[in-house]
């Protein structure tokens, strides 16, 4: 391990050195160039950041997992080879005599009236190249979250402290973006115990608030009058599950919620695609005045309407999206779901209903966030075995969780599944639940294309026939319709996560020693592997 850790200090100094040999190349001709300089800038403005993160990578390097530095090193490889290329599309060397001369800038004019266009593209390409690395790269970054260690909190406090006096590093170029260093230490502390004072919400403050439905989902809006402007938050109530109720059960699921917070509160909703936590409020019995529940309380994009479902969206027969736009939404929730599991929990509800879609002038059918935490927990904390008969909500659940008589433990792989489902249906883009007449209050029933009828009384019973029956049938929907509609990559991305359970499978680890990964790390790392980087591959 600790080769490996010298490996990813060496691996990190060598594209620190590369990337100034680039800086330094620049600096020589921007100043005679607009366009070179402005390409450069924003080469700088990209770079500063990747570079906070590598270093403060080389110091923790001991502290990472084997599979994570594994993971860590391949990507810093990556980069060096990007890195190495500008290098030689730049045609970088050693200035020479004529350009130390006391008048050098006819040389430079003169070398630049041939390779200009060069230095130009060059640039360019690096920004865009260093960007998709970086959105790559963060994932796996923010993995380190979950390691318990004390000292990295405190390299993270030391690191914090030294960078604004480190010349060599242009923090001014982060602008709107926030210190990655800085949004770790928060993301870190956000679970500490002293935190969740600072979370609970006064409703005095919320000022007449009007509240409405969404439709097909259990979340809901609010609008508030604020400094003369309307905003608009949305809502989730999170409550004891049927059969449960009770003291201890409520105390859990308030420490649970009250962690859940305060970690999206510290969200870039941009890069996690999970809404920012505006606060917390407790619900209480009219009669009693106990506690009964805790309403979770989320900001929006600023000027944003009010959004929908994606099961709203699915069952509008109208609508009939781009293939870019369907890939756009699919890749917002691998990547939520890969974030929520980043921050140590499990989700436990993923399905349309539970997917919230805003309006946005950058894409057709809006940007997506995932809502619907009513009962999810912690990773490493013992879940609940207790199920339900809807068949609506098993369908997205993996067999060994569907009906009453729940069989396993809830794994991060069970999430995994649900949002195969998923992305199944949005591929399709047909909606796997139906509502009479659209309406939201009405039973809900499959449609005649599923070819599969199923009821309530199916998850019933100790032994359900129906666990495996939908689950065969989403494999056979997606290796028959899925490739010639959104090709083969999302068609094997989809069958990753609807067979990441299968036996002798060995994708998201060995699925028979679940103590091994006790804080799910090892799951994190592959689902970024082979599902995350998968689908971010795909360009339409």
């Amino acid at each position: 391990m600790a080769e490996l850790g010298l490996a990813v200090v060496g691996a990190v100094d060598i594209c620190i050195k590369v990337a100034n040999d680039i800086k330094n190349t620049c600096r020589q001709f921007r100043m005679y160039d607009e366009e070179i300089e402005e390409k450069a800038i924003l080469v700088e403005a990209v770079w500063v950041r990747i570079e906070i993160q590598m270093r403060f990578l080389s110091r923790i390097s001991e502290l990472l997992e084997e599979e994570l530095a594994n993971s860590q090193l391949n990507l810093l490889r990556k980069l060096e080879g990007k890195l190495l290329q500008t290098v030689s599309q730049l045609r970088v060397q050693k200035p020479d005599a004529d350009f130390n001369d006391p008048s050098p800038k006819q040389k430079i004019m003169s070398y630049l009236s041939k390779w200009r266009w060069a230095i130009r593209d060059s640039l360019k390409e690096l920004a865009v190249e260093l960007e998709a690395w970086q959105n790559r790269f963060d994932p796996t970054w923010y993995l380190t979250i979950l390691n318990s260690s004390k000292v990295l909190d405190l390299e993270l406090r030391q690191v914090n402290a030294e960078l604004p006096n480190d010349p060599d590093l242009r923090l001014d170029l982060l602008k709107n973006q926030s210190n990655p260093l800085m949004n770790m230490r928060n993301l870190r502390y956000a679970s500490k115990p002293d935190y969740k004072t600072s979370l609970y919400f006064d409703a005095a403050k919320l000022n007449d608030p009007r509240e409405t439905s969404i439709m097909f989902s259990s979340a809901r809006a609010i609008l508030r009058e604020q400094s003369g402007q309307t905003r608009l938050l949305i809502v989730e109530a999170v409550a004891s599950p049927n059969g449960s109720h009770g003291a201890l059960n409520i105390s859990q699921i308030k420490s649970d919620v009250e962690s859940l917070a305060g970690r999206l509160q510290q969200v870039d909703p941009g890069t996690f695609c999970l809404l920012h936590c505006k606060g917390l409020m407790e619900l209480r019995d009219v009669t009693t005045r106990d506690v009964n529940g805790i309403d979770i309380l989320y900001g929006t994009p600023r000027n944003c309407p009010l959004p929908v479902s994606l099961r709203g969206l699915l069952l509008d027969r109208g609508l009939v999206p781009s293939l870019s736009s369907i890939v756009r939404i699919a890749k917002r929730q691998v990547r939520s779901v890969s974030f929520i599991h980043t921050c140590g929990f499990v989700h436990k509800n993923i399905r349309p209903e539970n997917i919230l879609v805003f309006p946005s002038k950058d894409s057709s059918l809006g940007i997506t966030f995932l809502v619907g935490f009513n009962q999810f927990r912690r990773v490493n904390q013992q879940t609940n075995l207790l199920g339900d008969p809807a068949w609506h909500r098993n369908l997205y659940r993996h067999p060994q969780r569907q009906g009453i008589h729940v069989l396993n433990r809830y794994v991060m792989q069970h999430d995994i599944y649900s949002l195969g489902v998923c992305l199944l249906e949005i591929g399709l883009w047909r909606s796997f639940v139906h509502y009479p007449l659209l309406n939201m209050n009405a039973a809900p029933v499959p449609p005649a294309s599923f070819e599969l009828q199923i009821s309530d009384e199916d998850f019933t019973a100790p032994h359900l026939t129906a666990r495996l029956r939908t689950k065969d049938r989403f494999v056979e929907l997606a290796k028959r319709d899925l490739p010639s509609r959104v090709g083969n990559v999302y068609t094997e991305i989809v069958l990753a996560c609807l067979t990441c359970l299968d036996p002798g499978s060995r994708m998201f680890g060995n699925n028979n020693q679940e103590d091994e990964d006790e804080d799910g790390i090892i799951v994190g790392i592959r689902f970024i592997e082979q599902i995350l980087a998968r689908i971010d591959s795909i360009s339409i």
